[in-house]
């Protein structure tokens, strides 16, 4: 990976930090007859917990954040609002005492819309650490023509979509998050997140679990500081939830639309 990396020598600029995690391994991926399980339980398939593992290296990676400086602390958590991002999500919360906000623009590829999960509220109950006043800054629609394999209900198209999501998502955070340290905590393919910080391609680009993407930004463009490909900070890894990156064929057929996005997208908004 390539990225553009252009951090400006001014001491003056007010310096904005954004740090992205991806889950910890799945349950469902640990152990493939749940999906039966909860299928005959009437359990949300799109929606499994993380396995002990996961909750491992969850606590590990809360033990590899304590060890960032945040001079000025964490002004926010966005956490996506699936179980195994909030469970991956909880350990860090409790470190830094900063509360987890659910932010829907973080959710998972082939998000169904429309009140399938439990609202911040609800999951509230079972996650103290949960702020349920947190109004997300972005919000999901289903994509005409696609339907989610597990749910059979309408859903948001993958990855043209979803890239586009990430795109307003991108934008939304550069505004409302300037000068500020945010820490989020997404899926695989929120690897498309970094892509358009740094206005950079997705070819080659990887997501391990509960790897750690860090950039910052002061006057110029986003700087990687550290890189998510890796998670060298975790003791155990499970060949069941593996480095994920994007390929030709997640994308369908569509101007503009592919591997190179976030490149055309800067030179668009250059012209």
């Amino acid at each position: 990976m390539a990225p553009r990396q252009s951090l400006s020598s001014s001491t003056t600029a007010a310096l904005s930090r954004i740090l992205l995690i991806r889950h910890g391994d799945r349950f469902d991926y640990a152990n493939p007859t749940w999906l039966d399980s909860a299928s005959q339980n009437g359990t949300l398939l799109t929606d499994p917990p993380l396995s002990a593992l996961g909750h491992k290296q969850a606590r590990e990676t809360a033990n590899y954040l304590s060890t960032k400086k945040f001079p000025d602390g964490v002004d926010k958590i966005l956490v996506s609002p699936y179980l195994r991002t909030i469970q991956t999500a909880v350990p860090t919360a409790q470190s830094l005492n900063v509360p987890i906000c659910l932010e829907e623009g973080l959710s998972e590829s082939n998000a169904t819309p429309g009140g399938v999960l439990p609202t911040p509220k609800e999951r509230f109950a079972y996650f103290p650490e949960i702020d349920p006043s947190h109004v997300s800054h972005l919000r999901i629609f289903s994509t005409p023509g696609h339907v989610c394999s597990k749910t059979k209900m309408p859903c948001e198209g993958f990855a043209n979509e979803y890239v586009k999501r990430i795109r307003r998502l991108v934008a939304i955070l550069e505004k409302e998050y300037h000068g500020k340290t945010v820490v989020l905590f997404s899926h695989a393919a929120s690897v498309a997140l970094v892509a358009g910080l740094l206005r950079c391609s997705l070819r080659d680009m990887k997501f391990a679990p509960c790897g750690v993407y860090e950039m910052q930004k002061l006057d110029g463009g986003w700087e990687l500081v550290s890189s998510g490909e890796r998670n060298e900070h975790l003791s155990e890894n499970s060949a069941t939830t593996y480095p994920w990156g994007y390929e030709e064929r997640h994308f369908e057929d569509e101007e503009g639309i592919g591997m190179d996005y976030f490149i055309a997208e800067m030179q668009k908004s250059s012209l």
